[in-house]
């Protein structure tokens, strides 16, 4: 029981020095209190530092990757749409459109988060196709210079051409007054 309640003791005193040691830590190091050594000097520099050549490969091998991305991205419209379309919204004010006609731009630029998640996960030839202007290339998404639908519409055009299907074939005494 002893050491437990001395156990107590020495966890409360060191919470209670904590704060005060980091404030004198803080202090000696803005007053150049601290006594810290200075650092050894390294064995066999040379062979510590990474060779020339290793960052001359390196360098080029990262200019490689920048040159392979601007070769993709300008290969096709269709990269470039992909691309756009998986980009964040910031990234995309940066976006490369440049192989896109205006109102290529105006589509892709008009479709909503969603949208664009569906373009960025469709095949090249499906987004070939809308952006040819090919009506239905993307489920649920009208294509480049296609009319947008109108919501709602269809419903009633479909119900006006059921009532006029209904009446046109209707007997006599259906439309209210008989025939004699």
């Amino acid at each position: 029981m002893f050491r437990f309640l001395a156990a107590v003791a020495a966890a409360i005193a060191r919470l209670i020095m904590a704060p005060i040691n980091a404030i004198a830590a803080l202090l000696d190091s803005l007053f150049g209190g601290g006594s810290a050594a200075p650092a050894s000097p390294i064995p066999h520099l040379e062979a510590a530092l990474p060779d020339e050549s290793r960052i001359d490969q390196a360098r080029d091998l990262e200019r490689g990757k920048a040159a392979a991305a601007d070769v993709i991205l300008k290969q096709s419209p269709v990269m470039q749409v992909k691309t756009f379309a998986s980009m964040s919204d910031d990234d995309r004010l940066q976006a490369d459109l440049t192989l896109l006609r205006e109102d290529q731009i105006g589509w892709l630029l008009d479709l909503n988060d969603r949208q664009l998640k569906a373009v960025a996960e469709s095949s090249d030839r499906r987004i070939e196709a809308a952006l040819n202007g090919e009506p239905n290339a993307l489920t649920a998404i009208p294509s480049v210079g296609q009319a947008k639908a109108n919501d709602g519409a269809w419903l009633g055009h479909r119900i006006d051409a059921k009532r006029a299907a209904t009446v046109a074939t209707a007997p006599s005494n259906y439309l209210g007054y008989a025939i004699h």
